[in-house]
């Protein structure tokens, strides 16, 4: 697991007992090789703060494949991985969005969403007392690692006294290869889109 970012690498070579972690997942197979590098080293939460995802019975689709992951991590890995009931508001989440609606798919519409779901994942974070925090998002290989990067230290430095972000490219050191394997292997069921209407009509 080399090319780890340097902090990620530092908080995993701390002896100091395990920590409290909130992962922020998009879905089950962006969350497989997060769960296994995390889970043997933190108390691994996981929110699923994905409003932005549509249809809702898609939404539903993509929850329980994270929850097949979550058990599947359970059977075979010997690490546990908590969920928190998650909520689905498609119409709120959506309003500030919908003023972007022609702008292109990896847009700035695009960095607006990852920033509203990690908000309220790092949110939920601080309501739970959990002092860290990341998200799965910089598993895809479609999305811009450094933008999702720079957007969740910009969170931090908007609340300093709230919980921490762990730097995090899971695409990095073989991540995204492993990640795809363990997906394969727990049987998880694999969206072809980003979520939102907008990357559901581009698709068609």
């Amino acid at each position: 697991m080399s090319d780890r970012p340097k902090e990620l690498s530092r908080l995993l070579r701390k002896e100091e007992g395990r920590r409290r972690l909130l992962l922020h997942s998009c879905c089950g197979p962006c969350s497989c090789y997060p769960f296994l590098v995390l889970g043997a080293h933190f108390d691994v939460t996981v929110s699923f703060a994905n409003s932005n995802i549509y249809p809702k019975e898609e939404w539903a689709k993509r929850l329980r494949a994270l929850r097949r992951a979550i058990d599947g991590f359970s059977r075979h890995y010997r690490i546990r991985i908590d969920l928190l009931e998650p909520r689905y508001d498609h119409g709120a989440f959506m309003e500030e969005l919908r003023q972007m609606a022609d702008l292109p798919e990896g847009g700035e519409r695009c960095l607006l969403c990852y920033r509203k779901r990690m908000e309220e994942a790092r949110l939920v974070a601080r309501r739970e007392g959990i002092p860290l925090w990341c998200t799965t998002l910089t598993s895809s290989r479609q999305k811009d690692s450094e933008a999702i990067l720079r957007i969740a230290q910009e969170l931090d430095r908007e609340d300093p006294e709230g919980p921490s972000f762990l730097p995090s490219d899971w695409k990095r050191g073989g991540g995204l290869e492993e990640g795809e394997r363990i997906s394969c292997f727990l049987m998880l069921y694999r969206q072809r889109y980003c979520g939102c209407e907008y990357s559901l009509a581009s698709r068609k």
